[in-house]
């Protein structure tokens, strides 16, 4: 009963949102703790990590204890001849034997074992670069997972900061139109424009939730109030300013790279441990043996008596030799391991070639996608000043007469739209950072923390989503620009 409450308390603990603001640090921390696919990863690079002891066990001493204790419980009845006389003679013996002995085995010459040492450094590496791509992918889902979150809650404070505005804009409509003010041309496109409005708000709500629910499948735990990125971001460009000195250096640590060409290696190895079944092996072997018999045996001839005698004996044998072990034709059975070992290195090499390709191509997209994402944060931020502006300016034309309820309402569509691009720019570009380090293979936590230091409460961070109302007695002035870096 114990046990249950303790588990059930533990499942609502982790269903249990955090209370504090959580920064992208603490949320790498969780997902560390708490991601089955990581935790996975970990386990097989634990396994993996065994091939090295166990190919040094192939090479090592092997000794071998065996004990034996029989029991010989023998009776017989037998004819004697002397002469013409016919004996007859009955025996019976019971001995108890005890046996026990020790062989040592040294491998002085094994091609096959000698080289899977070799082998089971390739497969270790392997293994650690596996290791180092599945925490590099680790930190670059948390933070989209991470910033996805973000990203739908700024959309969804944008989209019902214009439902709120659609909703006044639709209730002037209305009055304007009670007093003649207005045709109901009007009316109807606010309203329109309102219950669209209205509909976003909602399939907003269901994609944070579903962007909630993604956080929480890596960390465990549904986190509600996560900071955010400040005001200025370092929009800077990526260190060196050279795509070629970036592939460079992803062809030298991408771990996904370095896996494919240890299992490479670790295939062409193999060819040379099964070209190992030509060769002879030689093992030499020391061997001790102790034996010692107790018991006792008698005879019993009629009219002669019986006679009883011990029948104790100890015994020692030390042996030491070479063994040779050479298998001359096995039907065919290592040319073939041979061939099919050559054909599985010749697909490795292969898929080290793609792999190398596949760096290059992902490090200069990646490199390209951080240089765009600086220019559509900038671009999108004065887009969204000027959006503002031009929405200012449709409204004043729409209370002189200028302008119609359509072209106020086209302008906020203008203006929302800036926003949700504003938002998708930087939040983009900070996960482009980190996908261009994956890409180089140079990603590490040390990475989050540079991104953490740019995050800030969420009620310090900027927002784009204030809605001009839907009219103003005295004209608005322009907002000051949006600072991105």
């Amino acid at each position: 009963m114990l046990r249950r409450m303790l588990i059930s308390a533990g499942l609502l603990a982790a269903l249990a949102p955090l209370a504090h603001a959580t920064d992208l640090w603490q949320v790498w921390q969780l997902a560390k703790a708490n991601d089955p696919a990581f935790k996975q990863a970990a386990a097989n690079r634990n396994a993996s990590m065994e091939a090295k002891p166990q190919a040094w066990a192939q090479l090592m001493p092997s000794i071998d204890l065996n004990a034996s204790r029989t029991w010989d419980n023998n009776a017989s009845d037998r004819l004697n001849f002397f002469g013409s006389q016919v004996v007859p003679v009955n025996s019976s013996s019971n001995t108890t034997e005890n046996q026990w002995g020790a062989q040592l085995t040294q491998t002085l010459f094994n091609w096959q074992r000698i080289t899977a040492l070799q082998g089971a450094d390739y497969s270790v590496a392997q293994a650690q670069a596996t290791y180092e791509a599945t925490t590099q992918n680790l930190i670059v889902s948390v933070a989209q997972a991470y910033f996805n979150v973000l990203n739908a809650r700024d959309v969804l404070d944008a989209d019902t900061a214009n439902q709120q505005a659609l909703s006044k804009q639709y209730e002037q409509s209305q009055q304007q139109y009670k007093v003649g003010l207005a045709a109901i041309t009007g009316v109807k496109q606010s309203e329109a424009a309102y219950e669209q409005a209205r509909a976003q708000v909602i399939a907003d709500r269901q994609s944070l939730a579903q962007a909630e629910e993604a956080l929480r499948a890596i960390t465990g735990r549904y986190i509600k109030d996560l900071e955010a990125p400040k005001s200025k971001l370092p929009l800077n460009p990526p260190d060196p300013h050279s795509a070629k000195a970036w592939v460079k250096r992803g062809l030298d640590q991408n771990p996904n790279l370095m896996a494919a060409q240890m299992s490479q290696k670790a295939a062409q190895n193999q060819v040379t441990q099964q070209e190992g079944g030509y060769m002879p092996s030689v093992n030499l072997v020391l061997q001790h043996t102790h034996q010692a018999t107790g018991g006792n045996s008698s005879y019993y001839v009629p009219g002669g008596g019986s006679t009883r005698s011990p029948a104790d004996s100890h015994s020692t044998d030390n042996q030491i030799g070479l063994q040779l072990s050479w298998n001359i034709f096995n039907g065919g059975a290592t040319r073939s391991s041979v061939k099919q070992s050559q054909y599985q290195a010749d697909a490795a090499m292969a898929q080290e070639i793609s792999q190398r390709r596949s760096v290059e191509q992902n490090v200069r997209n990646a490199y390209l996608a951080v240089l765009s994402g600086i220019a559509q944060v900038q671009a999108t931020r004065q887009s969204v000043a000027s959006s503002k502006v031009s929405l200012q300016a449709t409204q004043a034309g729409l209370k002189v007469g200028t302008q119609t309820v359509l072209d106020v309402l086209t302008s906020r569509k203008d203006l929302l739209s800036a926003q949700k691009s504003y938002y998708n720019a930087r939040y983009g570009y900070l996960v482009s950072v980190l996908q261009l380090e994956q890409a180089a293979g140079t990603l590490s936590p040390d990475d989050i923390k540079r991104l953490n230091a740019w995050l800030v409460p969420r009620s310090a961070a900027p927002s784009a989503t204030a809605m001009p109302a839907a009219s103003a007695a005295a004209p608005m002035s322009a907002p000051a620009p949006l600072t991105a870096d």
